[in-house]
């Protein structure tokens, strides 16, 4: 009887020592779409270390704002742009100082015969130009600045096949429905690619990528903790391999 007893002991002790990823501790995130894949590379380790689970819902910027204005339930928002996560902040509708930057995106531009000059070849190409839309997705807004840059707005807009957002724009051109088009260098870098025109940035707005953490969030320790860990040294640098800029300083680089 004493050595059942012992061994159901050991057992229970054994259970209570493991990490459980308990119903309390599953944050949902709403993540720009061109940042998912970096997002699904780095998550691993924090859902390993918090015992946590993460639920991703992914789109344009402009639509994820729309939601997380509606008090869609989610736990933390990941923009690609800092100017929705400025609205809600001005708003009301976040945690106070919860916004700050946790990535900064570049632009690309794709075409299968990257080794062409590429600006040139956007200057005579005949065909439509995939583009994400300008009016909810920063990775359009930052390809519509760069085409004002080079002179060419005017000229290529009637050519402009527009996408909901810049991880449709990819897959428009994976698939081989567009031959040319503008894409998050972070993409490429997720598929593998490494031939493509990344457009100097004096060209477009820093694409700042901004994160907070909406006023109905049932975890917002949780999502602290999760905001920190992207903005951490060790994820910025991973980011940086991923097709990412190196971020603005920080306030003091404090956590939040």
């Amino acid at each position: 009887m004493v050595r059942r007893l012992s061994w159901l002991l050991s057992v229970l002790l054994v259970a209570f020592a493991l990490p459980v990823k308990a119903d309390n501790c599953n944050l949902r995130v709403a993540v720009a779409a061109s940042f998912r894949p970096a997002l699904e590379q780095v998550l691993p380790e924090f859902e390993r270390r918090s015992a946590c689970t993460i639920q991703l819902s992914s789109g344009s910027s402009g639509v994820l704002y729309q939601q997380v204005l509606h008090r869609a339930p989610f736990d933390l928002f990941l923009s690609a742009d800092r100017e929705r996560p400025e609205l809600l902040e001005k708003q009301g509708g976040v945690l106070a100082d919860s916004r700050h930057t946790y990535a900064l995106g570049l632009l690309a531009l794709w075409h299968p015969k990257s080794e062409w000059d590429m600006e040139q070849l956007l200057q005579q190409w005949p065909d439509k130009i995939v583009i994400a839309d300008p009016k909810v997705a920063p990775f359009g807004t930052a390809a519509r600045q760069a085409l004002e840059s080079l002179g060419l707005w005017e000229e290529k807009r009637i050519q402009l096949a527009r996408a909901h957002n810049a991880g449709q724009a990819y897959l428009m051109l994976d698939s081989g429905n567009a031959r040319m088009g503008f894409v998050a260098a972070s993409q490429m870098r997720a598929a593998g690619r490494d031939h493509f025109w990344l457009l100097p940035q004096y060209l477009y707005n820093p694409i700042e990528q901004q994160l907070v953490i909406p006023l109905q969030s049932r975890h917002p320790k949780e999502a602290k903790a999760l905001a920190n860990y992207l903005r951490s040294a060790e994820v910025q640098a991973q980011l940086r391999h991923l097709g990412y800029g190196v971020l603005p300083a920080q306030r003091g680089g404090r956590e939040i």
